[in-house]
């Protein structure tokens, strides 16, 4: 019989945003989930005869609000009216946030914003293009992953496929700048898990790689008997995988010292199977969103 491994659900979403449109889910350095909503529908595509494209802003200006957690609490912060249409949020210090558009028109397009605790925007500068993730750790650090557009793009920090900026924007670190034959293969991020500054994890496409950096070098590298994940915890020599190509609703739990995994079945607290979930992970959590709640693996608990 295939193990289970029991989520936690952590709350409902429609509690937490109401009648308002969820644009994404994340987490913080700190395990703290933060919701991003939009008042009005979403004007993020545009729809021709040749296909669907992404909208780097909307027609009407867009009322975002950031939800968070403080203790037990919601909470929740407007955001100042903006074109902008964002795709990524993270907390920083002394209650600002930083949004981020995860397409660009280039290289001086500047597609980062941070915004103060009151809403109130203040800082911009550019990301890159073709922007897979965003986690920012508890100094401020932001690392950013990128998706093949970005990767085989026109923006310089895209082609790094991985990046570590300055909350004034400046490159700190670019993963294209090591010499690591392991890094050739880079041409997706798929997955990305910033455990602390000086701790990162990331795996990606052509050869799905799990490498682990430590103060910003290559410190080991192990290749994937699983292809396709799109999120992943880790905890010591053990790393938990969000779904394969062909097993979108698993989990896959591996020890690295073997490369030994087995397939695990996600089931909530009444011990029924998650489905259709998107997956995304810090540290040894994996969070498991499903259209109405986020529920929680935590890998202490295997």
């Amino acid at each position: 019989m295939k193990k289970r491994a029991t989520a936690r659900r952590l709350l409902e979403i429609e509690h937490v945003l109401g009648c308002s449109h969820l644009i994404t889910v994340t987490a913080g350095p700190s395990f703290d989930l933060i919701l991003l909503s939009l008042e009005q529908s979403p004007d993020y595509r545009l729809v021709t005869g040749h296909g669907s494209f992404a909208k780097k802003r909307a027609a009407s200006p867009n009322r975002f609000r950031v939800h968070y957690q403080s203790g037990d609490d919601w909470l929740s912060l407007d955001l100042a009216e903006t074109l902008e249409n964002y795709h990524a949020v993270q907390p920083l210090s002394n209650g600002r946030w930083l949004l981020v558009r995860c397409r660009a028109a280039g290289d001086q397009d500047a597609n980062a914003h941070i915004y103060d605790a009151d809403g109130i925007r203040t800082q911009s500068f550019p990301a890159g293009d073709g922007i897979a993730d965003v986690q920012a750790t508890e100094r401020g650090n932001i690392w950013v992953s990128y998706f093949d557009e970005g990767v085989f793009g026109d923006t310089e920090l895209s082609r790094s496929g991985l990046v570590c900026l300055g909350q004034d924007g400046r490159s700190a670190f670019r993963l294209g700048d090591l010499a690591e034959p392991v890094l050739r293969s880079m041409a997706d991020c798929y997955a990305l898990n910033v455990c602390s500054d000086r701790e990162v994890w990331l795996y990606f496409y052509t050869d799905f790689p799990l490498v682990r950096l430590m103060n910003r070098k290559v410190a080991g590298h192990w290749m994937m008997p699983v292809a396709g994940s799109h999120a992943f915890a880790v905890d010591r020599e053990r790393v938990l995988l969000g779904g394969s190509y062909d097993r979108k609703e698993s989990l896959f739990l591996g020890w690295l010292d073997k490369l030994d995994f087995e397939e695990v079945t996600p089931v909530d607290e009444n011990e029924q199977p998650l489905r259709k979930f998107r997956a995304f992970g810090r540290r040894h959590h994996l969070y498991l969103q499903t259209e109405d709640a986020i529920h929680l693996v935590d890998m202490h608990s295997l």
